[in-house]
């Protein structure tokens, strides 16, 4: 028999409000563009401000480091490999996958609305999206005056205004609208090309982050910046609604780019392959609900968000998902990661655009190391502190700490392969 004291607490959760959950995206941002992770080149002060009232993950990366991949992981909850949504030349689910992360909240009665850029084959209803006030059906979009989408069954149409900007007024609009819980999934198309930079948020100094590599070929800071900065101002609006709403203290806030950009690292543009440019993000998670600790190098992937996302929304997932609630964490608890993985499953040329491969591999991270395996069997170690522009392969004349840890972190990524029915064959 519950004690008196035990029986009120129980009724007060009950009677608890269940939080609100705002999943802020971008699309092709670099990790060290933002001013939280100490870039002083850029401004960002709204985002500095939500990293500093939340956690910073600041070793934080994608599962799948391509847009479609990384947002069909996000929904699904499954890695790529799983979903079968496995690159841009691939964007549908499996059939039978099951109802999706978002399907899930809105069966369980949140009011589930998606703003911005879509990008996956499956249409938002089937994804369990219960509105759609204004989004982007494909990849990529002109900034100014774009094809956009008005309602859920809605088709292209021009609409008068900077993407931007209008897709931060529908966001704004479903939170002054908001009754009960909801989730609102806002991904801007921001700053993936074709940029169009507003002048006045161009940077007076535009030079690179402090540790991209100093051999990387020459790339566009100025105008990058400055997608970047407006973006920010108007994350600033939405954050600013959600709090004249009343509704800070129980909305959970998620801010992370949907996968990274190597600007020019290693003469390469673009992402997908497995350097840090291109697959760490910023990564971000804040509100009422989150006790704030600043900067934190756990290692942690967006395959841990949907897991997260059910758990503050008291929803048992419908079947297993491949990552782990960081809601334990986010409320001052130990960490539970020690690793973190990421994939490329799709070696075809038509996986990416303009057309050409990128051969598959695995990796997994911990703190300090990155080991890195190939389809054809090569392998890679770095320790991504002391060597940023991952140059120094420890396994070319591997010691034997280097070994043992070589070999530590071919043991996880094995047993997350059988964990999670990885069909990638170890050589």
């Amino acid at each position: 028999m519950l004690s008196r004291r035990q029986f009120l607490a129980a009724a007060a959760l009950q009677s608890a409000p269940r939080p609100n959950i705002v999943f802020i995206c971008s699309d092709d941002h670099h990790h060290q563009c933002l001013g939280a992770p100490g870039n002083p080149n850029i401004a960002t002060p709204n985002l500095d401000k939500l990293a500093s009232r939340g956690v910073n993950f600041t070793h934080g990366i994608v599962s799948t480091p391509q847009c479609g991949p990384s947002r069909g992981i996000l929904l699904s909850g499954l890695e790529s490999y799983q979903n079968g949504l496995r690159s841009n030349g691939a964007l549908a689910f499996k059939p039978g996958l099951g109802p999706t992360v978002v399907e899930q909240l809105r069966r369980s009665g949140y009011a589930t609305h998606l703003v911005g850029k879509w990008h996956i084959t499956d249409t938002p209803q089937a994804c369990g999206f219960s509105s759609a006030p204004l989004w982007l059906r494909g990849g990529g979009s002109k900034y100014v005056d774009p094809l956009l989408r008005h309602g859920i069954d809605g088709r292209d149409e021009p609409t008068p205004g900077h993407i931007t900007e209008l897709l931060s007024t529908a966001a704004v609009d479903v939170i002054r609208a908001a009754r009960g819980p909801y989730m609102l999934w806002l991904t801007y198309n921001a700053p993936h090309t074709p940029w169009t930079a507003l002048d006045a948020y161009r940077p007076k100094n535009p030079l690179p982050p402090a540790a991209h590599p100093k051999d990387a070929k020459p790339f566009d800071w100025s105008t990058y910046y400055a997608v970047i900065s407006h973006m920010d101002a108007q994350i600033g609006r939405v954050i600013n609604a959600i709090e004249i709403s009343g509704q800070w203290a129980n909305t959970l806030i998620v801010f992370l780019g949907d996968n990274g950009y190597l600007c020019g690292t290693k003469g390469l543009d673009g992402k997908v392959h497995p350097w840090e440019e291109s697959i760490r993000v910023p990564y971000i998670v804040s509100g009422g609900l989150v006790k704030a600790r600043g900067k934190d190098p756990v290692p942690v992937a967006s395959i841990d968000l949907p897991a997260t996302f059910l758990d503050y929304a008291a929803v048992k997932p419908a079947a297993p998902l491949a990552g782990n609630s960081l809601k334990s964490l986010l409320s001052g608890g130990r960490p539970e990661n020690e690793h973190a993985y990421a994939s490329w499953t799709d070696g075809r040329p038509e996986a990416l655009t303009p057309a050409r491969q990128v051969e598959p591999y695995r990796l997994v991270r911990t703190r300090y190391y990155k080991y890195i395996v190939w389809e054809s069997g090569r392998q890679a170690l770095y320790e991504f502190d002391k060597d940023p522009g991952e140059v120094n392969n420890l396994l070319a004349k591997p010691s034997a700490l280097h070994k043992q840890v070589a070999d530590e972190m071919r043991g996880a990524l094995m047993e997350r392969a059988q964990a999670t029915a990885d069909p990638f064959v170890f050589k």
